[in-house]
C-alpha cells in the first residue's frame, strides 16, 4: 500500500488531474444505490404525424381556396379608396343576411343562352336563366354555415349531390364542371380547411327560381 500511495502521489505532480478521476470514481464506486435518471414521456410518433398532416391538409385547402378565388363570390365586398376588396371581417360569408336586394334584371331570368348574365359588383348575387343565386355561407358557422356538415357530404355536393338548400342538383353559377376535376383529397383538405376557419352566423337567402313571382324582385 505504501508503495502504491507513493506512485499516486508522484502522479500528482505529473498528471494534475488523474487524482481527481480516480477520487470521483471512488465515491460513485461506493455509492449504495444507482441514481435514478429522468426520462420524460415522448410524444406519440404516430399522434404526432397525424397532427403535422392535418396541418398540412388545412394549409393545402387554404392554398386552393385562393386558387379557386372562393372569395370572389362567397365573401362580401367593402369600398375603399382603391375600389371594391373582400371584407376580412365577413371571409367566405356570403350575401349579407338582410341587406336589400340590389336592382335585378327581371327581364334576364328564364331567358338568355349565356348563363352568367348578369352579377352584382361584389359578387354575392347572380342572375341568369337558372333564376337568382346567392352566394352561400362556407364558414364553420353550425347554424348557417357548413360547421354541421360530415366530409363526406361536403365530398358529394361537387360530385352530382345536392347543393345548398335547394334540394335539386347545383345550380350556375357555381363552375362544378371545373371543381369536380378536383380529388376526394383535395376536396378533403379543402373542406379541413373551411372548418378551421371563423366562423361566422349569416343566414343566405333561399334562391329565387324562375318560375317564382316577380314580387321576389322587389
Amino acid at each position: 500500500m505504501k508503495q502504491l500511495f507513493s506512485i499516486i502521489s508522484k502522479s500528482v505532480f505529473i498528471f494534475p488531474g488523474f487524482i481527481i478521476i480516480v477520487a470521483a470514481f471512488a465515491l460513485t464506486g461506493c455509492s449504495s444505490s444507482p441514481k435514478s435518471t429522468f426520462e420524460p414521456q415522448k410524444e406519440s410518433t404516430t399522434s404526432a404525424y397525424v397532427e403535422r398532416y392535418r396541418l398540412y391538409r388545412i394549409e393545402r385547402g387554404k392554398q386552393l381556396v385562393n386558387l379557386g378565388g372562393c372569395d370572389k363570390c362567397h365573401t362580401p365586398k367593402i369600398t375603399t379608396l382603391f375600389g371594391t376588396k373582400s371584407n376580412p371581417e365577413r371571409f367566405l360569408s356570403g350575401y349579407p343576411q338582410g341587406e336589400p336586394l340590389p336592382e335585378l334584371p327581371e327581364s334576364e331570368v328564364g331567358t338568355g343562352d349565356w348563363e352568367n348574365a348578369f352579377y352584382t359588383t361584389d359578387g354575392t348575387v347572380w342572375v341568369g336563366r337558372w333564376g337568382v343565386s346567392f352566394a352561400a355561407n362556407i364558414t364553420s358557422d353550425p347554424e348557417t354555415g357548413i360547421g354541421e356538415w360530415s366530409e363526406k357530404r361536403f365530398i358529394e355536393t361537387f360530385r352530382g349531390s345536392d347543393h345548398i338548400g335547394e334540394g335539386s342538383t347545383v345550380r350556375s353559377p357555381m363552375p362544378m364542371n371545373a371543381y369536380s376535376q378536383l380529388s376526394d383529397e383535395e376536396l378533403r383538405s379543402i373542406y379541413l380547411y373551411l372548418q378551421a376557419i371563423k366562423p361566422i352566423n349569416n343566414k343566405v337567402p333561399e334562391p329565387i327560381r324562375p318560375e317564382q313571382s316577380a314580387n321576389e324582385f322587389e
